[in-house]
Parts: C-alpha cells; structure tokens; sequence
C-alpha cells in the first residue's frame, strides 16, 4: 500500500495516544530523515468549534458588521481547471467558456454584497490573492472584469501585492496584458519540475522548452514579479533530476522560488495510480528530507538568492511574498468564489465547493459560506506562534509578552529538547530552525501549538 499523508498522519496520533507530549519529541539520531514519524499537519494551527450552514452564515453575517483592526488579505477562488494534475487535490470543475463567463458574474455580485459593510468597507487590504483552480485559465477578458471589480470593491492597499496563480501553458500576451493592466504585480506559477518524463506522468501540459519560452515573456513584463514552485518527491525524481531542477531555476531570471514538498494524499489520482502498480512509489520521508536538503545547500551557496521564509527564496525585492507570509499569522482574509476560504476575526471559514449551491446563495444575496470554526481559546496567540515558525526564526518570550503570557514556560522544555536533537539553536531569546529544523517545520509548529494549548 503506498504510504500517504493520511496513513503517516493515523500512525502518528496512535503514538500521540500512547506516548502523550512526549510524542512531540524529536528523534535526535537523524534529527533529518527521521526526527518525527511523519508530518502533522499540511498547514498548522489552532483548531476551532465547527459551524455549518445557516448557523455559519449567521455567524458571519453578525462579523461583517465589525470594524477591522491592522492589515487584511483577500482571496478569490476560481475552480476550473482545463486539466487534472494527478497529484492535486484542489481540482473541482473542468474549466468550459460558458461556465467561466457565468462565473465572473457572479464573482462580481458577490464582491458587491457586502462593498458597504464595515469588515470590508474599512479593511486595508494588504495583498490579493487570486487563486485555484487554475485562475490562468480564464480569458483575458474576465480576467479584466475580476481584477476591475476587486479594485472597486475591495479596499486595496496603495502597494497592495496583486498575485495571479496560475500554470505556464496560460502565460500568453493577451493574458498577461490584461493582468498588467489591472493591476496584477505578481505571478506564481506552478512548475513543479522540468522534468519531461515527470510531467507527461502528472499529466502537465508543457514540456521543458515550451516553459522556458513562457517564463521569458513573463519577464518581459517589469512591473510583475515572477515566481515558480517546485516540488520535490515525485515519483522518478532521482536526486539528480531535483538538483537540476533547483539549478535550472536558480539561473532563470525569476524573482522568486518555493520549494514544496509533495502530499501524497489517499483520494488523490497518483495515490491510486501508485497503488495499482502504474507508477513507482513516490519519495520516503527520509528521501524527501535529502531533497530538501539538497535545494538548501544550492541556493543557499548562490549569492543572488535569500531564503525569505522555511521555503521560499527570491533573487530581487520585487519578489515580496506578502500573502503567503500574512496568510499563515492571525490577521483577517476576505474571501470570493466557489471554494474560497477566509477568516475573520480568529473564524475561519470555508464557502460553498458545489457550483450550483454557490449560485444560489449568491443570487439570494447571501455570503456562500458553508462551514465557519469558531476560535478556541488562546486562538489568536497560537495561530501567531504557529505562524512564526513556519516562517522560520521565532522569538517565543516575545509573542509571549505581546499576549500577557510566560511562552517558555509553557512551551520551553520542548524546545530545549528540539535544540538538544538538532532541530533548532538558540540564540538569547531567538530560536532559529536547523536544516532538519526547516524541513519539519509544519510538524514542529503544529506540535508547538499542542502543547501550548494543552498548557495554557
């Protein structure tokens, strides 16, 4: 049976039973391959007391009508993909013509809903985030009627970072223009490997030359920083072939490379693929550690590149990375479009992932949320130490004092075990992730974030 997410993640908190806190302690033997069992978590965090439905939309409702407090995002969501990559899970429509149009539509009604209500009237929206699905696929022209109606509605920022997401094949000119002209700044686009052989199997679309031929005309484009992910453990993908995919980008003129390290989930098509003998098994944990490691060592050692977080690099400051970075803390996001998730006020929530019951709750005029978590105690602190480490170097006496309360105390003797296994050094009050530190640092934020709440 191929080993996936969710079976490293069963076994995990079968050790977590048994084992208490002290499950949350890192092997220090091969602090790299082996500190935990397996990863905790694909983003950390806080959970909260689930809402759904009109008790959610309720709930909502009562939150828009308060006054926003320091910087926001925003989020659009656009859920049409022309292809299915066999590794994602965030595939829900196949993108047609008339749907797109249709949906632009309502995107723009919905944006319009609550233009006059304090949450989003008086927010300062330091970053927009247009993502998917595969946004890129839409034309040029909606994609002009969706960045107009955010500049309307949404109350961006003077220098408000404006991400497009999207897939190489779509970087044509008259997409790109259109971008440009509605105020898009950035593109992050997901390469994943330059690998032909390991593209033609996830079923992406362009091969190895046709990509570079994209990525040059998106330099032309001074105004937009270009961004690209790479994934390390897919299946085939030898050391060799990774290390040639770090470098081949790392001499691009890119402004910007995260490197992520890929899910195997258990419903996702390569995971049946894998199982049913059509495809090698994908990296162990351990091979993927060494793929990170080896992405560490060569763009670390390039004098043009700066590490800007655990995983993501950039070459110019034009690569600022706001979203990604403000997206994991406490603050508030505003959300748009089938499948979109946001928070407000420590409420995450999640709107409507079927088409047709998103339309209907947008042409009642309601916001489509379907489930909204309310937050637990402590959220906003523990969302901000999780948010922290994730990004890289923490100061937990620091937060600690921003919210009244002694950190290290809670939380101090297991990071003092970290150190002693090679995860984290210390430095006065700061705490900076190792290698291995940096390639388990999901796992340790979410581990981190336990025991505080356990201990608070």
């Amino acid at each position: 049976m191929a080993l996936t997410f969710e079976s490293g993640l069963d076994g995990l908190m079968q050790l977590i039973g048994l084992k208490g806190e002290e499950a949350f302690y890192a092997n220090g033997a091969d602090p790299l391959h082996a500190a935990f069992r397996a990863k905790a978590a694909v983003h950390a965090g806080p959970m909260g007391m689930p809402m759904i439905w009109a008790l959610a939309r309720a709930k909502l409702k009562s939150l828009s009508t308060q006054t926003p407090h320091g910087d926001a995002l925003a989020y659009i969501h656009v859920p049409f993909c022309k292809t299915r990559c066999l590794y994602c899970m965030f595939y829900q429509n196949p993108y047609k013509d008339d749907l797109a149009d249709r949906y632009t539509d309502l995107l723009v009604r919905e944006m319009q809903l609550w233009a006059d209500r304090p949450v989003q009237r008086d927010a300062r929206i330091r970053a927009l985030y247009l993502g998917g699905g595969t946004p890129s696929a839409l034309s040029a022209g909606n994609l002009s009627r969706i960045l107009k109606a955010a500049r309307q509605y949404l109350p961006l920022a003077a220098d408000c970072e404006i991400t497009l997401e999207g897939r190489v094949h779509d970087m044509t000119a008259e997409r790109l223009d259109a971008a440009a002209a509605g105020g898009v700044n950035r593109v992050s686009l997901g390469v994943q490997t330059f690998n032909d052989e390991i593209r033609h199997a996830m079923q992406r679309i362009d091969g190895r030359d046709e990509i570079f031929k994209r990525l040059e005309l998106l330099s032309t484009y001074r105004g937009i920083a270009s961004v690209i992910d790479l994934i390390y453990g897919f299946p085939m993908q030898t050391e060799s072939v990774w290390e040639n995919d770090v470098k081949t980008a790392a001499a691009l003129a890119l402004d910007g490379i995260d490197c992520y390290q890929l899910n195997l989930f258990q419903k996702s098509p390569l995971a049946k693929r894998i199982e049913a003998g059509k495809l090698p098994p994908a990296a162990t944990l351990a091979q993927a550690a060494d793929r990170f490691a080896a992405s560490d060592a060569i763009l670390r050692s390039d004098p043009r590149w700066q590490r800007i977080s655990n995983t993501h690099w950039r070459r110019t400051p034009k690569e600022r990375n706001i979203y990604n970075s403000m997206a994991k803390s406490a603050c508030d996001c505003l959300a748009f479009g089938c499948g979109a998730g946001g928070k407000l006020f420590g409420h995450a929530f999640m709107q409507e992932r079927n088409l047709d019951a998103w339309e209907r709750q947008v042409m009642r005029g309601e916001k489509p949320v379907f489930v909204l978590m309310k937050p637990s105690a402590h959220w906003h602190l523990l969302r901000t130490v999780a948010c922290a480490v994730e990004n890289g170097s923490f100061n937990l006496k620091e937060i600690g004092s921003r919210f009244g309360q002694d950190l290290e105390s809670a939380g101090g003797s297991l990071l003092k075990q970290w150190v002693k296994a090679g995860l984290l050094s210390k430095t006065d009050d700061t705490y900076e992730p190792t290698v291995a530190g940096m390639f388990w640092h999901v796992t340790m934020a979410q581990f981190l974030v336990n025991m505080l709440s356990k201990r608070l």
